[in-house]
């Protein structure tokens, strides 16, 4: 499936299938992060596959908030539900904004969607070249060896009155990719339908991606499921990456 359809069937689902992220609980760890490490003086955000803008509806109590998905849907949603933030389609791939900003997130699995560590490559230099001297970096590497599991089945339904969503997925890995197929079964107002929404996603070392980082110009934190607690190997906890780019290293 080209990347640009990526959910667009069911977009207008993606909240209800969704509800019950924690979007307050790593907001504040966002806010939280940005104290601890974030030396720029700006409160410039960008969130890269911002998706419907759950994050983008918090955030902006604390920043100017520029939202980029590669979905055109997701992004009609997002302007909808946070009109006083910029929306923008774009690719974090060869994402070019023309501005820098003081923060940067890529959450909820999103930086997965680089297949390798050369397309990873290209998206985390293309956002240290987005960062302001001081700015930070954050994104979850919620699939990676330490914490696979190879044919874990999950479910997530949806039970409203006149709307009954089934979505099931298994984890499959090969030659380092999930290919995540996701089984839709809609009933929406008395009409069936069905589909399957393919997703291919880079699976990680996790020691691979720091030394990634570290080649770039971050200086890397770790933390564990965005909490202020350092990850740590073989807790089985989503590790969050948070980098802060130095002013030091020559752009990329």
């Amino acid at each position: 499936m080209a990347e640009g359809q990526l959910y667009k069937k069911f977009a207008l689902y993606y909240d209800k299938i969704y509800k019950n992220v924690d979007y307050a609980g790593e907001s504040e760890f966002i806010n939280w992060a940005v104290n601890k490490h974030k030396t720029s003086s700006g409160f410039e955000i960008m969130d890269v596959a911002c998706g419907t803008g759950s994050h983008a509806k918090i955030l902006k109590n604390s920043f100017k908030v520029t939202g980029v998905d590669i979905n055109e849907d997701m992004i009609k949603i997002a302007q909808d539900k946070v009109p006083e933030a910029d929306f923008i389609i774009g690719n974090m791939k060869d994402l070019n904004i023309g501005k820098k900003f003081d923060v940067i997130i890529c959450i909820f699995s999103a930086i997965h969607y680089n297949r390798d560590l050369k397309e990873l490559d290209i998206t985390l230099t293309n956002f240290y070249n987005h960062m302001k001297d001081g700015g930070i970096l954050i994104y979850d590497l919620s699939f990676n060896t330490e914490n696979w599991i190879e044919g874990l089945v999950s479910l997530d339904t949806v039970v409203e009155d006149k709307l009954k969503i089934a979505r099931m997925c298994q984890s499959q890995l090969k030659n380092g990719i999930f290919n995540a197929n996701f089984v839709f079964l809609v009933k929406d107002d008395g009409k069936f339908d069905f589909d399957i929404d393919e997703h291919e996603l880079g699976v990680f070392k996790i020691n691979d991606v720091s030394d990634l980082m570290e080649k770039i110009g971050f200086k890397t934190f770790i933390y564990a499921d965005f909490k202020e607690k350092k990850w740590e190997s073989g807790e089985g906890q989503r590790p969050i990456f948070v980098g802060v780019k130095n002013s030091k290293q020559v752009e990329k």
